[in-house]
């Protein structure tokens, strides 16, 4: 559908005009009121389009039109609509001319009824409703709220598009011979020279947005010389939740957006959305429901941003099949064309600058795709922003935090590293072999097999389930199994509830609160440990209905020691039954202590000489077979009490002396007397006072 302001004058003088007079009567408050309303019903029966005043004064109206015959509204054409309705002898008006005519954007037209609405001309709904929008009965322009996507409309301007102009414009936004080959197709001279709906729509990929836009424009501005668009209209469709489905909102703007153009940004609403996720699966079937039945009239263009592509790859291979996409890349550029693209930026951008060098900010490189120099432009905004305009901040202190990012190489390699752990490794090579060949399959037109992930992880404390459980929340998140990567660990306190009728919404709150990661339930037998019947029965029941409503966004991984761990698994079979996988965590020998000692102390920077490697490993092979002795977790403490031995040691040996680094990095072998290994030796070391 299009919107058109139209600008009418007529002679305000004419005496015989039942128009001017009441104009003239009301012209301190410059409208009819009543009188206008009924001109607005009768004009509404008069045409072919959606004709109504929304603002009048003696000697003009403003109307606003709205057509949906897929058909361009001429001055010619409305000049005898008006003409003929406005030459009966009770409106006669004389010298009535069309000032100006000029397409606007569904936004703009929403601005224009509430001006109508203001002045009491009409209710616009009950009006635009009928009559001659009869394929718009529920239409409404009031979309740009909605919390589940974002809209951006913009409009191409008018002007004449040769093909020349079009391939010069191309060239200078470095398009790709995709994009080149598509512009000879438009300009072709086979093709009729009118509309009858659309032959293909478009996916796009680029690195970032911005680039992409541009380029989208310019296709449109081809096809709307060619009068292969109606409308000049482009609408944006970004930011999409994976909640958006069922939106009455994307209704009203697929129906109003025949003859003009969606572009659909395909990313989703959050960063770790980079991959298709299950939960936009319902999104998926709604945009391809909307896409397939106006595909005919509206210009659909896909946007894959491919450093974050989103649900892109679902949609499209859902899509294929119903309607003919043409893939249109971005292009790539030397130092030359990258110089003039960024100038180009800098010029139609906020940014003012002054005897500046384009080329300084292109670096090293040789080539350069649209998206890399607006990126540039986006950190020379932020530059100049300090520099040259808020210049008080020229020289303040920027604040550098350094984190350290674990990457999903750098989680996996950590759990590589670790200690032992043979069987946990096995398993999550099982489960990323499996997600990329899911993704092979999703590829060539098969379907996914989803499988259970669900696990049990027993051992005795200290034995690393709590480390390697974060570790793989963080490795199958990088992956694309999970979408956040969430942890959340949770014990009995927070899944049982104190009063009848508070446990099953805690336990949905966990799992609200996991949605997309792992969570982790240390010693589960404590929700029905001793307490058979009460509150923690119906949390094992409200767990077992969750991992089944959530089978596909949360791995639930229970854990606890081996013999209580079987017994409250085997108190419920629903429960067993959803578990994929069981994992042991086996208490570590003297040999594996020692080597979790050694990456210790590798990471904080020391390395332990062999002295002090043969009194560990003696201490480990005493310890290790202690009941509860604590595994990594006895190294720990061990190796921290070492460290406090070491700093009394430096402090007491070096009095009024400087101390330098490598004697900060030494440890010896009596910084390892100390009061954790009292504790297994049978020679505890008393603090305090002691009774006789």
């Amino acid at each position: 559908m299009q919107f058109y302001d139209c600008h009418v004058t007529f002679d305000k003088d004419y005496d015989d005009s039942f128009i001017v007079e009441v104009l003239r009567e009301n012209s301190k408050k410059n409208w009819g009121d009543a009188i206008i309303q009924d001109l607005n019903e009768m004009l509404l029966d008069a045409s072919e389009f959606a004709i109504s005043i929304y603002s009048a004064k003696l000697g003009e109206f403003r109307l606003l039109v709205g057509e949906d015959s897929l058909k361009r509204v001429s001055v010619a054409t409305l000049t005898k609509i008006l003409n003929r309705f406005f030459s009966d002898d009770k409106f006669f008006l004389s010298d009535l001319k069309i000032k100006s005519l000029r397409e606007i954007l569904p936004s703009q037209a929403q601005k224009c009824l509430g001006v109508a609405e203001r002045s009491d001309f009409f209710t616009y709904r009950s009006h635009w409703e009928r009559g001659n929008l009869q394929e718009h009965r529920n239409f409404s322009l009031n979309y740009f709220n909605n919390d589940e996507f974002k809209v951006e409309e913009t409009m191409f301007d008018e002007k004449k598009f040769s093909f020349n102009q079009a391939l010069n414009k191309a060239k200078k936004l470095m398009a790709d011979k995709t994009f080149i080959d598509e512009l000879k197709r438009i300009y072709a001279d086979e093709n009729p020279k009118n509309f009858y709906g659309h032959p293909v729509h478009y996916k796009f990929s680029a690195k970032n947005s911005q680039g992409a836009k541009q380029m989208a424009e310019l296709i449109c501005h081809a096809l709307y010389e060619n009068k292969r668009l109606v409308g000049r209209s482009i609408t944006l469709i970004s930011d999409v939740t994976e909640n958006c489905y069922c939106e009455c909102d994307l209704d009203n703007i697929f129906e109003l957006s025949a003859g003009n153009t969606i572009i659909i940004e395909l990313r989703g609403s959050k960063e770790e959305h980079r991959n298709y996720a299950t939960c936009y699966e319902r999104v998926v079937k709604e945009f391809a429901e909307l896409v397939n039945k106006y595909q005919k009239n509206t210009l659909f263009i896909f946007l894959e941003i491919t450093e974050n592509p989103g649900f892109a790859t679902k949609l499209i291979q859902t899509l294929q099949e119903d309607i003919y996409l043409v893939e249109l890349k971005e292009g790539v550029g030397n130092r030359a064309e990258a110089a003039e693209y960024l100038k180009d930026i800098i010029k139609r951008g906020t940014l003012e600058l002054k005897d500046y060098n384009v080329d300084n900010f292109l670096g090293n490189k040789v080539a350069f795709h649209p998206s890399d120099l607006h990126k540039i432009y986006d950190s020379i905004l932020r530059d100049s922003l300090r520099n040259n305009t808020y210049t008080a901040y020229k020289n303040a202190s920027r604040l550098m935090i350094m984190r350290e990012e674990l990457t999903a190489k750098d989680a996996y390699q950590k759990l590589q590293d670790m200690i032992g752990l043979t069987e946990i490794k096995k398993i999550i090579n099982q489960i990323i072999g499996n997600a990329k060949i899911q993704k092979i399959r999703s590829s060539v037109g098969l379907d996914q097999q989803q499988t259970s992930l669900h696990m049990v992880f027993t051992g005795n404390p200290g034995s690393a389930k709590t480390t390697v459980a974060r570790l793989l929340a963080e490795i199958l998140s990088k992956e694309g199994i999970l979408h956040t990567g969430e942890f959340i660990e949770c014990g009995r306190a927070d899944l049982v509830g104190e009063y009848v009728g508070h446990t099953a919404p805690k336990v949905k709150r966990q799992f609200k609160l996991a949605k997309g990661g792992v969570l982790f339930i240390d010693e589960a037998y404590s929700l029905v440990e001793d307490r058979e019947g009460l509150y923690g029965d119906e949390a094992i029941n409200t767990i077992v209905q969750e991992m089944e409503n959530h089978r596909n966004d949360v791995i639930v991984i229970f854990a606890g020691y081996p013999d209580k761990m079987k017994k409250f698994l085997e108190r419920n079979e629903g429960l067993r039954s959803r578990i994929a996988f069981h994992v042991d965590f086996p208490n570590y020998n003297a040999t594996e202590l020692l080597q979790i000692l050694q990456l210790m102390a590798k990471n904080k920077g020391f390395e332990l000489n062999p002295e002090i490697e043969s009194k560990c490993y003696e201490i480990f092979s005493k310890v290790c077979n202690k009941e509860d002795f604590g595994n990594g977790r006895f190294v720990r403490n061990l190796f921290e009490q070492a460290l406090l031995k070491q700093s009394q040691r430096i402090v007491t040996e070096n009095e009024g002396k400087e101390i330098g680094r490598e004697e900060l990095l030494q440890l010896k072998v009596e910084d390892f007397d100390v009061n954790v290994v009292a504790q297994y030796s049978g020679n505890k070391k008393t603090i305090g006072f002691v009774k006789k």
